[in-house]
């Protein structure tokens, strides 16, 4: 396994992460796994040995300055040039109309999914510099595109997600690429937990529930969590070379008003 190149990407716990994290291995990337969740332990361990390749994992509370300080100390500890920076981790909230939102909920959720992200990306802009070509990846969503009602904190912060990139772009091109993957509905535990209680709500059965939602989807299925996951790798690849401050919308081919 080469070692010439690492990608550090956060959320690795996740299953999105997880799935991230398995292609770049797949791809002869070495890996610095950064997430809350102790699995990310299991998840590095997992990896390095199924690929044989250099796979660190570092539990860290990404909202916390110094702690992703830490986390990219420990990349750079490695000693393997950081070629790659994914920054997948992320969180939801819980449905609240504006007049009734809780700030610390709007402030928890900016704190990890906008907030960390402009951490990493100042603390870790000078490691990429010395990397082998290298490139970013933001994670933002289909509802970063358009609002929905009672998701203000989450759609908002990934709304913010898709005009750092393109900031972030500007700033840092040519040396470094910085792009986006805006995701749709995704196969995941999470997803199949709101569409329960999106069915209880109704009043329906939790199969009308999938066919309604997945309904509005081109695709008529969710995405699988290694689409998404290429879709990240992809931008971290040659043939990407020319996408600066895009945003990828990974979402089954649904449009917006």
């Amino acid at each position: 396994m080469d070692d010439a190149k690492l990608a550090l990407i956060t959320g690795a716990a996740g299953e999105v992460g997880r799935a991230t994290a398995r292609r770049f291995a797949q791809g002869g990337w070495s890996l610095a796994l950064c997430d809350r969740d102790a699995a990310v332990e299991r998840v590095a361990a997992e990896l390095g040995r199924e690929f044989e390749c250099t796979a660190i994992a570092i539990e860290a509370d990404i909202t916390d300055d110094r702690e992703v300080e830490r986390v990219v100390a420990a990349a750079a500890e490695t000693g393997i040039p950081l070629g790659f920076l994914g920054l997948v981790a992320a969180i939801n909230q819980s449905a609240a109309s504006i007049e009734n939102l809780d700030m610390a909920v709007w402030d928890r959720v900016h704190s990890v999914n906008l907030r960390a992200n402009v951490k990493f990306l100042s603390v870790a802009v000078p490691h990429l510099r010395r990397g082998p070509d290298p490139s970013v990846v933001l994670v933002a969503s289909f509802w970063g595109r358009e609002g929905h009602p009672y998701f203000s904190a989450y759609c908002a912060s990934k709304a913010a997600l898709i005009s750092l990139t393109q900031s972030a772009a500007a700033e840092l091109a040519p040396d470094i690429r910085v792009n986006c993957v805006a995701p749709g509905n995704i196969d995941t535990a999470m997803h199949y937990a709101a569409l329960a209680v999106e069915a209880k709500t109704r009043g329906i059965s939790e199969s009308a529930m999938r066919e309604i939602e997945w309904s509005k989807i081109p695709m008529r299925r969710p995405a699988q969590t290694a689409e998404i996951a290429a879709a990240i790798h992809f931008l971290s690849t040659p043939d990407a070379g020319y996408f600066v401050g895009a945003t990828l919308d990974a979402n089954g081919g649904c449009r917006f008003t």
